[in-house]
C-alpha cells in the first residue's frame, strides 16, 4: 500500500498551529474584536510625562478616535466642535501615560471671564463589565481624569479675577473669626471654606481625578486620591496633553490597569472653549479597548503553552498517520489504475 504525500496543504495547517502557539506564547493577539483598540506601547525608562511633543510619543501606535456631539442631556452639542482626537499610550513597570492630541486654532485656558470657557479633555476608564458611557450607572461606575487648560495655567502663575478686571471693587465677605485670620481679604472665601475644588488656591495637578454612576453624580476624588498627573503644550494650533498615573495604587476608585489584565474599556472626550464648550457640551467618543503589554514570560512560566505546542503536534502527527493507514477516511491511499480489473 503506497503512503500519501506530505502535501503543500497539510504542511501550511501544521505551520498554522505552530504559528497560532507561539504568538499566543507571546502575547501577541491572534484574532481582535471589532472596532478601535488602543494598544500602549512599552519603554524601558523613564516616560516624557512632562513632554507632550518628545520624540519618545512617535515610537507609540497611535489611533484616530472619531467623535461626535454630545445629544442625550443639556447643554447639548449635536455638532461637535472637535471631530476626533488622536490618542497614544506608553507604559513601563510603573507607570501609563496617554497622549492626546487634537488641532485648536484658539488657546482658551482662563475662565476668569463671565462669557470665558476653558478648553479641556477627559479620559474615562470603566470600572466594571457593561458599564454605560454616558457618565455610568449604580451598577457600573466610572473613573475619569478631567484636563483643564485653566488648571495648566494657573501651575506657572496663579490668576484671579482681578487680572481681567483690575480695577473692579473688593466683595464684602463674613469674617470667619472677629481676627478675620481666615482665607480671603476680609478672612473668608465661601468656595475655599467648603473645600470646592474649583476655588482652591492652588492645586496639585491639572488632571482632576473623578468618579461617576450617572448623570449628575460627577464627584471628584479627595485630596489623597488626587494621582493623575498632567502635562499639556499648545503648539501651531494643536493641542497635545498627557495624563499619566502609577499602574497599582491600590485605591478601589481608580481603574485597574495592569500589564496583563483584561483590556481596559476607555472613552475620550474633549472641550473647546471657544465654542462655549462646557459641562455636557462637549465632543465625547466611543468604547474603545486599552491593552497593555503582556509581561515577560519565564520558561516556567511557559510550560502549559509549550505542553500545549506538543500536543498539537503530536495530534497533527497521528491523525496523519492514521491518515496513511486508513485510506477509507479519507486521508489518502492507493489508486485504482485506470481500466484496472474490477473482477473479485
Amino acid at each position: 500500500m503506497r503512503r500519501p504525500r506530505v502535501t503543500p496543504t497539510r504542511l501550511l495547517g501544521l505551520g498554522a498551529v505552530g504559528l497560532a502557539s507561539l504568538l499566543s506564547l507571546a502575547g501577541v493577539p491572534i484574532t481582535s474584536a471589532q472596532g478601535p483598540t488602543l494598544f500602549a506601547t512599552q519603554v524601558d525608562g523613564a516616560l516624557p510625562v512632562d513632554a507632550p511633543f518628545d520624540p519618545a510619543w512617535d515610537r507609540a501606535r497611535a489611533v484616530d478616535v472619531a467623535l461626535s456631539g454630545q445629544a442625550v442631556v443639556p447643554p447639548r452639542s449635536l455638532q461637535p466642535a472637535v471631530p476626533s482626537v488622536r490618542v497614544r499610550s506608553l507604559v513601563n513597570r510603573d507607570q501609563i501615560a496617554v497622549l492626546l492630541e487634537w488641532a485648536d486654532t484658539t488657546l482658551d485656558d482662563s475662565v476668569l471671564a463671565v462669557d470665558a470657557f476653558a478648553d479641556a479633555a477627559a479620559v474615562q476608564l470603566a470600572l466594571g463589565i457593561g458599564t454605560s458611557i454616558c457618565m455610568g450607572q449604580q451598577a457600573g461606575s466610572l473613573n475619569i481624569w478631567h484636563w483643564k487648560a485653566d488648571w495648566a495655567a494657573d501651575l506657572a502663575g496663579r490668576r484671579d479675577v482681578t487680572d481681567v478686571h483690575p480695577g473692579m471693587p473688593d466683595d464684602v465677605h463674613f469674617p470667619a473669626s472677629d481676627t478675620a485670620d481666615g482665607p480671603g481679604p476680609d478672612g473668608f472665601l465661601t468656595g475655599t471654606t467648603a473645600g470646592n475644588p474649583r476655588s482652591a488656591a492652588s492645586h496639585p495637578s491639572s488632571v482632576e481625578d473623578l468618579n461617576a454612576i450617572g448623570f449628575g453624580t460627577l464627584t471628584p476624588q479627595t485630596p489623597a486620591g488626587q494621582n493623575v498627573h498632567g502635562a499639556s503644550e499648545h503648539r501651531d494650533g494643536t493641542w497635545r496633553v498627557v495624563m499619566s498615573r502609577q499602574l497599582s495604587d491600590g485605591d478601589p476608585n481608580d481603574a485597574v490597569l495592569q500589564p496583563g489584565a483584561p483590556a481596559a474599556v476607555v472613552a475620550f472626550a474633549v472641550w473647546d472653549g471657544s465654542n462655549g464648550d462646557r459641562n455636557g457640551q462637549k465632543a465625547v467618543s466611543s468604547w474603545l479597548a486599552l491593552t497593555l503589554p503582556q509581561p515577560p514570560v519565564s520558561l516556567l512560566d511557559a510550560w502549559p503553552f509549550l505542553a500545549m505546542l506538543l500536543i498539537v503536534l503530536a495530534l497533527s502527527g497521528l491523525v496523519m498517520w492514521v491518515g496513511a493507514r486508513q485510506p477509507a477516511i479519507g486521508l489518502g491511499g492507493p489508486q485504482e489504475a485506470a481500466g484496472g480489473d474490477r473482477g473479485a
